[in-house]
């Protein structure tokens, strides 16, 4: 039988009220273990059997990108260059499961992937404050361990308000008690903890509710929205207890067709395309003046493909567009204007970023031509 099994099978009988003692660990003395590397099951992102938290206002894309770590993990695909421990997870989609499973969908067909098995969903929330729900969700654990052959790595709460029963945000003892249960739940299946939660009303002032959750917390992440129009998220680590902080980096959404429903119309749904980039509100942006949704879109494919050493030949930027649903049949004037105002610069058919308008021969500028389409 797997250790992590066995565990839980040894410490049911003590899981009858809360608080609940910790199984017992050796003492160590003095500096014994100090070259022992700090394990992640993100690398540099995530530590393993830790507490974790992600929060941000509505619509910043917080549950897209938790459900790209979740789908990362159980398939063991590195994230953003950051190598992945392979394992289970179990997703409580306290908010409903509908529309997670075509985001689920979406990350298999982005990704090529067709074994999620290792993902296992729960569509009802989860009260980690009530003992008996503590119980369910070791047995849970349990059993996704037996069924995937895989101990289980990340348990995800989607949301904190939704797996919270009701009890005061903003109350330190009811907070309390659902931090002891998502730390019993940690101790007692190995995993980390992950909750996602809402903002206040200045999302720099943290999460919403008591301040007994960001002080308990070994990492914490803070999720924005990178512009109102755009399909893009800002993640910025706000802690990391025991190692050190990742910088704040920018993701792409996608979307992607899953199918064609009854009515002949097709379904979409977005996907967080894990290759970071330096959020606009870091550079200068576009110079031009007077811009559209979809000049920033343009300039922006161009940033997010440059970053990454991607082509960004015309061909390249329209698919991109066409892939966020945006229709390119007025792209070449679009990228006139960028070209005009100095936000971007032609060298043949590849878009280049940073320079004046027009390629630099010698000490002249010769503008490029934008025929086509």
């Amino acid at each position: 039988m797997n250790s992590s099994v066995a565990l839980v099978n040894t410490t049911l009988a003590e899981v009858d009220a809360l608080p609940i003692r910790p199984p017992k660990v050796e003492l160590q003395y003095g500096s014994t273990g100090y070259d022992q590397e700090q394990s992640f099951v993100i690398k540099g992102l995530i530590p393993e059997c830790s507490f974790a938290s992600i929060y941000g206002p509505s619509g910043s894309f917080k549950s897209f990108l938790a459900l790209d770590w979740a789908c990362h993990i159980a398939t063991g695909k590195d994230w953003d260059g950051h190598k992945v421990k392979q394992g289970a997870v179990l997703y409580v989609a306290g908010e409903g499961g509908f529309g997670v499973t075509q985001r689920v969908r979406a990350w298999e067909l982005q990704h090529q992937a067709n074994n999620l098995d290792n993902l296992a969903r729960l569509p009802v929330p989860i009260f980690p404050a009530d003992s008996d729900q503590v119980k369910a969700t070791i047995d849970y654990c349990s059993e996704i361990e037996g069924k995937t052959g895989h101990a289980v790595k990340l348990i995800i709460f989607d949301t904190l308000a939704r797996c919270y029963g009701g009890n005061d945000e903003n109350s330190s003892k009811d907070m309390g008690a659902f931090i002891k249960g998502c730390d019993t739940i940690k101790q007692l299946t190995g995993a980390t903890v992950l909750v996602v939660h809402h903002s206040g009303k200045n999302v720099d002032n943290g999460g919403r509710g008591s301040s007994s959750l960001p002080a308990a917390l070994d990492v914490e992440y803070r999720v924005s929205r990178e512009g109102e129009d755009q399909q893009a998220l800002i993640l910025t680590c706000s802690k990391m207890k025991d190692a050190e902080q990742p910088s704040t980096k920018a993701y792409d959404l996608k979307s992607v067709y899953i199918r064609t429903d009854t009515d002949g119309d097709e379904v979409d749904s977005l996907c967080v395309i894990p290759l970071g980039r330096p959020p606009i509100e870091d550079e200068l942006g576009p110079k031009t003046r007077n811009i559209s949704g979809n000049h920033e879109a343009v300039w922006q494919a161009v940033r997010s493909r440059t970053q990454v050493g991607h082509p960004t030949t015309r061909a390249v930027i329209m698919d991109d567009l066409k892939a966020q649903g945006l229709n390119t049949q007025k792209f070449s004037r679009w990228l006139k204007k960028l070209v005009d105002d100095g936000s971007v610069y032609m060298d043949g058919d590849t878009i280049i970023m940073g320079k004046e308008s027009g390629k630099k021969t010698g000490n002249q500028v010769v503008s490029e031509p934008l025929s086509g389409k």
